[in-house]
């Protein structure tokens, strides 16, 4: 009986010697250590470091042709991936961050992207979603979002429109995210948009919605300096920026106006303006500069150590302006900061808002209407507001052509609001009132009660 199973029993020893010896391979492999290690000379050229095993790892996990991920997360694929026509609007890639998928995706159960919501006292009427993308917590446009946002909460039974900020690393980030198709607005540069629409740095399906506040140049100078204007930089400190930074690039074309080159610098920095507070403070430059919203906390912390504000106006920067139309001149209000008793000339941009084509027409119509005609309640809310003029914003820093939404309320046309005559209210109970939230009633903006008392 025993010699009966000796066969079986040398094919069971053989099945766990190969398993044994296969095993560790395949368990090495999948773990990526199937890799190339030194050669047999001795040199390490094909040594793998920890971040191309990384980049390895990462390829393996990439997610497989038509394999479904969450659509409302953040887009974590490849970008020469083939999207699913479901995430496409004419021609466009549209699966915004912080979104239902209800809002834009036209195959959801049919209901070409609305979304109809019940609450919990029966209410039939839909609610709609906004996300704006801006900068950094700390930054003056993360700022802007979050009290466009509390307008939008404050007035929500005008539009049931649901709003949040979105943190970024900025400008960049921002037009690369709507590059993606992640994006329904986000603030950017009115030169930002100008480079888009003259098809220097294109951004597919971009359009303006509005602009905000002013982007002032601004220097902040050690008082031992003697620096009164640009022209007083000459054989000073400066820190311009990061090699092919925007404050570099904007440092260069400003000085160039008044003939001053980085050569005729004492020394030039290029370093991360974070770190222009302590170039001041512990007397490593005699200057820097920032485009920025006013008042600005960088600027705030750096004048107490004994440096001042000084404005970046005068003749060459007048040209700068006259020849580049997405430059303003700009002023500075009397005791912005402290210490600062007088207004100051200057020039920059236009902080601006943007929208991705696709967005939600009623959702732009109403982000426009609130914004502009609670322009003084964002004054009381936020300082860099104090300056805006309500005319500027529709006339000043738009260049792409205006969203649907957005050229409705701006009346940008006769036709600018025929959209509506296929837009789909999913209003049960007061479908045919004109006042009902989820419905558009066109406002005339030259209304005397939405002018500008500033």
């Amino acid at each position: 009986m025993e010699n009966m199973f000796w066969p079986l029993k040398i094919s069971l020893v053989a099945s766990l010697i190969v398993l044994a010896c296969v095993g560790p391979f395949s368990a090495a492999s999948a773990q990526g250590n199937d890799l190339p290690g030194p050669r047999q000379n001795g040199t390490t050229s094909d040594i793998v470091t920890p971040l191309q095993k990384a980049a390895d790892t990462s390829m393996r996990l990439v997610p497989k042709e038509g394999v479904r991920t969450n659509i409302d997360q953040f887009d974590n694929q490849l970008s020469k991936q083939t999207p699913k026509s479901s995430e496409m609007i004419d021609g466009l890639i549209y699966k915004p961050d912080a979104i239902p998928l209800t809002q834009y995706r036209h195959d959801y159960k049919g209901m070409g992207g609305l979304t109809q919501q019940i609450s919990e006292t029966g209410d039939k009427r839909p609610s709609y979603y906004l996300a704006i993308y801006s900068g950094s917590t700390n930054g003056v446009y993360f700022k802007v979002a979050s009290k466009i946002c509390e307008l939008i909460r404050k007035t929500y039974a005008e539009h049931r429109v649901h709003c949040v900020p979105l943190r970024s690393q900025g400008v960049g980030s921002n037009v690369e995210l709507m590059k993606e198709g992640r994006v329904q607005v986000a603030i950017v540069q009115s030169n930002t948009n100008w480079e888009a629409q003259n098809g220097i740095r294109p951004i597919p399906g971009a359009r303006s919605v509005m602009s905000l506040h002013d982007e002032m140049g601004l220097l902040v100078v050690r008082k031992d300096a003697n620096i009164h204007s640009i022209n007083d930089l000459r054989n000073k400190r400066l820190n311009v920026g990061p090699e092919d930074s925007a404050s570099r690039a904007l440092w260069i074309q400003l000085l160039k106006k008044y003939d001053i080159e980085l050569k005729d610098l004492a020394k030039v920095y290029g370093v991360a303006q974070d770190y222009s507070r302590i170039g001041i403070c512990d007397n490593y430059i005699d200057a820097y500069g920032l485009w920025i919203g006013h008042p600005a906390e960088p600027i705030q912390d750096t004048l107490g150590c004994d440096a001042v504000v000084v404005g970046m106006g005068g003749g060459p920067t007048e040209e700068l302006v006259h020849d580049n139309n997405y430059f303003f001149n700009q002023t500075l209000p009397a005791n912005t900061y402290e210490g600062q008793d007088k207004q100051i000339k200057s020039f920059g941009f236009k902080a601006s808002l943007i929208a991705y084509e696709p967005a939600n027409p009623y959702v732009i119509y109403w982000l426009t209407r609130i914004v502009h005609q609670h322009l003084d309640q964002l004054r009381e809310m936020l300082p860099v507001f104090r300056g805006v003029n309500a005319d500027d914003m529709y006339e000043k820093g738009n260049f792409l052509p205006f969203h649907k939404g957005a050229a409705c309320y701006w009346e940008t046309d006769p036709h600018a609001c025929d959209w509506q005559n296929t837009y789909v209210a999913h209003n049960a109970e007061n479908a045919e009132n004109a006042e009902a939230p989820g419905l558009v009633k066109p406002t005339n903006r030259k209304d005397p009660k939405y002018q500008d008392t500033n």
